[in-house]
């Protein structure tokens, strides 16, 4: 499958890093010479002055995406179902396909039309008054003030679980798995594993524990607080309130978030990305 070619329409954004700006510039000019359509988010337009590179009516056949995994969250956001391509200029950078050093060489192999897409299930988020949003790495179910603990009921296709008191609940994909849920004690899940991931925050029972269930399964959470209101984060971003007995819906999404890859072994992947940060666990 050919990503680049003279008929192809090209998004470049990034994050609000001095670093990710000036080399997502410079990647959209080295498209422009090569006689690509390069469009560029309108943050990186206003960089410019450039408001005919703006991409506000324009859908693009892939988006170049200098930043982290949030930058992708974000573009995923605005830019759904088409294939990302991510250049790591954050920490981490799970969902990313390659470092900034290596941009030139994989503009070369796309244009040789190597590379595939790889999809990955996202799960939707709805409530009785809000309409439903679609997450690709996780829900968290929290208090609306820092440092008090919140009451939440668990429920998985109309089965009452448990009762958690604790900081919250983060409800994560298989491929979220490697974010917050993991930071906060539950298991990496390869996503080739269709599954939802529930994992308590800090929870005042050992009881309360983290659980796998099936993609297509169900779940609801309730905010059984009585005196406080709790916070729906989607991503990393605030969406709605939950006041006392009120509750949010988690199933699998319809939309789906592709990324563009030239290798599929995401065990290399992970391990690659955690030795970052433990550079002593080398297997020799």
């Amino acid at each position: 499958m050919s990503f680049l070619n003279k008929d192809a329409c090209v998004l470049v954004t990034s994050s609000r890093h001095q670093d990710s700006i000036e080399l997502a510039l410079a990647f959209h000019e080295k498209l422009l010479k090569k006689g690509y359509t390069s469009f560029l988010d309108t943050f990186l337009a206003q960089e410019i002055d450039g408001p005919e590179y703006t991409s506000d009516n324009e859908i693009p056949s892939i988006v170049f995406v200098f930043g982290g995994d949030g930058t992708i969250l974000k573009t995923y956001e605005c830019w759904k179902n088409i294939p990302i391509f991510g250049i790591n200029c954050g920490k981490v950078g799970f969902l990313t396909e390659i470092n900034p050093e290596d941009v030139d060489e994989a503009l070369e192999r796309l244009e040789q039309g190597e590379g595939f897409v790889e999809s990955f299930n996202t799960i939707q988020v709805s409530s009785k008054n809000s309409e439903a949003v679609s997450a690709v790495n996780d829900v968290v179910v929290t208090s609306d003030k820092i440092g008090q603990s919140v009451s939440l009921k668990l429920y998985v296709d109309e089965q009452y679980v448990y009762t958690l008191d604790g900081d919250g609940l983060v409800v994560a994909t298989s491929i979220g798995s490697s974010a917050y849920g993991l930071s906060a004690g539950g298991s990496l899940i390869v996503p080739a594993v269709e599954a939802i991931i529930t994992v308590p925050i800090c929870p005042f029972s050992r009881r309360v524990v983290p659980m796998v269930f099936p993609l297509n399964s169900t779940l609801k959470v309730v905010n059984a607080s009585k005196y406080k209101c709790s916070v729906v984060v989607i991503d990393g971003k605030v969406y709605y309130d939950l006041d006392h007995k009120e509750s949010i819906i988690i199933r699998k999404s319809k939309e789906k978030i592709n990324f563009v890859r030239f290798t599929e072994n995401y065990i290399t992947r992970v391990r690659e990305k955690l030795l970052r940060f433990n550079p002593d666990d080398v297997d020799e």
